[in-house]
């Protein structure tokens, strides 16, 4: 009877055992969680901060005697007679300030005073002569320009009335791995503007990082040492890169010249934790090619990461449901067997 007794208490003993390391399991895997949620709030509201909406961005401040004029610039115009008359007016886009009650005024291509000086004339001949006038700069101007070549995403940016060679680039994606960062070109009128990237990178010098103006064509060059890759992706335009598989963002990629088998894996966003460095496969008109990670694609080849042997045999289990899983299997084990 006594046997028997202590049979059953160990049996109660061993039952609140397993009862206790399931509840402190359960208790951590929600405060993980928890915090893993409490993360996530952050970096959303921190974004939500980050994304807040500017008017414009300028590296320092705007002189009036050397900024130029154009449309869609914003100013406010005072005009001081027999009576106060104040305006927010925008250079419209064939260059003219349209003052009300007033008249017309050609202003783009002038400087602030010189600009302010052309309308107190102006006012002064058509209505108010001995008006005291007031021209102040309230916005700058967006415009479009064009860039091309070695960069990521060529075509046509919107660029301000202040932003420079380096922030049209940035714009564009980036440069290219192969772009000639010291031949790149600005086309202005007839003119043609050489910058060094690496100049200006280095030495700070502005010469080299021009303020960007209406009517430019950037063009990046390749480097003259990947001439072939750089035809063969023009003349394969339409042809992707598809990456496949275990990455973060699956999909087609425009062929980049250049680019390695890992360069367009980290430009699907990387492995995901279930797939496999290791056995990377590409393939080329339906066939599998031996694979470096160094090997550069072509147009049309694809790109597959499959699973892991840790995702293939367990899935998406993690080593805590696992260890949870035998140890529960343990000590029913134990419980039984007692």
């Amino acid at each position: 009877m006594n046997t028997n007794k202590k049979l059953i208490s160990k049996n109660i003993n061993n039952l609140n055992f397993i009862i206790l390391f399931h509840l402190i399991l359960i208790v951590g895997q929600f405060s993980f969680g928890q915090n893993i949620n409490n993360r996530s709030l952050d970096i959303t509201d921190s974004d939500k901060l980050i994304r807040l909406p500017e008017t414009f961005i300028i590296e320092t401040e705007i002189d009036p005697k050397t900024y130029i004029l154009g449309p869609a610039d914003k100013v406010g115009l005072s005009i001081m007679s027999t009576s106060h008359l104040t305006y927010i007016l925008t250079v419209t886009p064939s260059g003219q300030l349209w003052i009300p009650e007033i008249g017309i005024v050609a202003v783009s291509g002038l400087t602030i005073p010189d600009a302010e000086i052309k309308v107190q004339k102006y006012i002064q001949d058509e209505k108010y002569n001995t008006a005291e006038v007031s021209l102040i700069l309230l916005n700058i101007r967006k415009f479009k320009v064009q860039i091309s070549g070695a960069v990521i995403a060529p075509g046509f940016i919107n660029v301000s009335a202040v932003d420079r060679l380096t922030d049209i680039i940035h714009r564009a994606g980036g440069l290219h791995k192969l772009a000639d960062e010291e031949m790149v070109v600005i086309k202005r009128q007839s003119s043609n503007i050489k910058c060094s990237l690496k100049s200006y990178q280095f030495n700070g010098d502005l010469a080299n990082n021009p303020i960007l103006k209406e009517g430019d064509v950037v063009q990046v060059p390749f480097l003259d040492s990947f001439s072939t890759e750089v035809e063969m992706s023009t003349s394969h335009k339409k042809s992707l890169v598809l990456v496949t598989g275990f990455v973060m963002k699956p999909g087609g990629h425009q062929f980049l010249p250049g680019y390695t088998i890992q360069d367009y894996i980290a430009l699907s966003g990387g492995i995901t934790d279930q797939g496999s460095q290791k056995k990377v496969a590409l393939y080329r008109n339906g066939k599998e090619i031996p694979v470096d990670l160094m090997l550069y694609p072509k147009p049309g080849d694809q790109i597959d990461i499959p699973a892991n042997m840790k995702f293939r045999y367990l899935g998406n289990i993690s080593i805590l449901q696992t260890l949870t899983a035998v140890m529960s299997l343990y000590l029913t084990f134990v419980a039984a067997t007692n």
